[in-house]
């Protein structure tokens, strides 16, 4: 398994993982200008860095690659693929917005010193000593400057998805890269993509490599633990038949508790390990833009309005889906720019379908609401008279790429926070 660090960072960051990894050969990329390469300039390019991997890739491989790494180990197995050489068995990206979108963290690139390295550490998880440590300082700053540039100047250029499948890695208290964004990897793959969430933070892959190296080796061996309390395991198919239903179903055999929602040939099946959960998922318009970039307004797609789109299963009406919501829910849509209401509407709809799947109690659904659609979440409903119990969920959004086109999901769990296990198979995969 081949290996790229985040920015700033050398080899000596997957220095845990050749600790747990004891089956695995893990091979760590050193990029110039850091630790045993300190006295070279601090720049790449992926041609150097596949020049590097080609000679072995007669035999089976993986790449790893974490932050920043996750965008050059995608560019490295596309490079890699341009000159006819076999590719990876899989793709494994850690904390990483997927390439066709901007990182956010990257506008800091061009700030001073001083409030360069504040937001690293308040953000990424940098070294505090950055900040008090001159020569700390003077060795990584130039190596830190130049992998923003790269981030910076980065340009996603389209071309056919990977034939590998990916595997998505992100930390519960990663606040800048969550679970939605790294969904986004779904888009590049037709082998099937998972998205695992382990305990930390951004740079879990220092900080915590045993739990990432047990959720490594449970993808290559495929044995997967049935889900500890604070997580949840979303399973997408399509509606072909129930045989692979099936086998998922007997998987979780008396370990956990399912939920299953349909939505015009897509089928989301929701296991945890107590009884409280509720998941439903909806098809998208095929004009519909579903994921707007973190804490922004919404996108302005042009979509119809949202009563031509909420066709959550087959025959089901657009007037049904607005029944669902309640008399603030739908004051709140008429309200929104015209651009915005389908988005509105599919959030609103698909978080209400969940939380009464989870209350389980046959409540009228235009009897609860949620106080603000365009608010990225986690949602609290607000239950009307004899519905205060329904104060207790907690609703995720998920936007999920399919072979279908896009689908939202809505997952209801009784806490604040939850762990997400996602998995699409290879015919989900766009």
């Amino acid at each position: 398994m081949f290996c790229l660090p985040y920015a700033g960072g050398g080899a000596s960051a997957y220095t845990g993982l050749l600790r747990e990894l004891t089956d695995l050969t893990v091979v760590p990329i050193q990029l110039p200008g850091r630790e045993n390469r300190i006295a070279e300039p601090p720049a790449f390019t992926i041609q150097e860095i596949a020049d590097e991997i080609a000679p072995a890739t007669d035999a089976p491989y993986l790449l790893y690659g974490h932050s920043m790494g996750a965008r050059i180990a995608f560019e490295v197995a596309r490079e890699l693929r341009r000159r006819g050489l076999p590719g990876p068995a899989g793709l494994y990206v850690g904390g990483a917005h997927p390439p066709h979108r901007k990182v956010p963290l990257a506008a800091s690139a061009d700030l001073p010193d001083d409030a360069f390295i504040d937001q690293l550490v308040r953000r990424s998880g940098a070294l505090p000593e950055l900040k008090h440590v001159p020569e700390l300082r003077e060795l990584l700053l130039p190596v830190l400057r130049a992998d923003f540039a790269w981030i910076k100047n980065y340009r996603y250029a389209p071309e056919p998805p990977l034939d590998c499948r990916i595997v998505a890695f992100t930390g519960l208290d990663d606040g800048e890269v969550g679970a939605e964004e790294m969904l986004g990897w779904a888009r590049h793959t037709t082998a099937g993509f998972h998205l695992r969430t382990l305990r930390g933070g951004h740079l879990f892959v220092k900080d915590r490599p045993a739990d990432l190296a047990a959720l490594v080796t449970a993808d290559l061996t495929g044995r997967h633990a049935p889900p500890e309390p604070d997580e949840v395991h979303l399973w997408l198919d399509q509606d072909s038949g129930p045989a692979s239903r099936d086998r998922v179903l007997r998987h979780y055999d008396g370990q956990a508790t399912i939920t299953v929602s349909h939505a015009d040939g897509l089928t989301l099946l929701a296991a945890a390990a107590g009884p409280e959960v509720g998941a439903a998922v909806l098809r998208a318009g095929h004009s519909a833009t579903l994921s707007p970039p973190p804490h922004s307004p919404p996108p302005h797609p042009s979509p119809p309005h949202p009563t031509t789109a909420l066709s959550g299963s087959p025959g089901e009406t657009a007037q049904r889906g607005m029944a669902e919501l309640s008399a603030a829910e739908r004051e709140q849509i008429e309200d929104a720019a015209e651009q915005d209401r389908q988005w509105l509407a599919l959030r609103a709809v698909a978080a209400k379908r969940a939380l009464l799947a989870a209350d389980g109690q046959g409540a009228d659904p235009a009897l609860a609401g949620f106080p603000d659609l365009a608010d990225p979440g986690p949602w609290r409903a607000q239950g009307g008279p004899g519905l205060d119990r329904l104060a207790r969920w907690r609703v995720v959004h998920l936007t999920l790429h399919t072979s279908r086109g896009e689908a939202l999901a809505a997952v209801a769990v009784p806490y604040d926070r939850v762990r997400l296990r996602f998995d699409m198979p290879a015919e989900q995969a766009e």
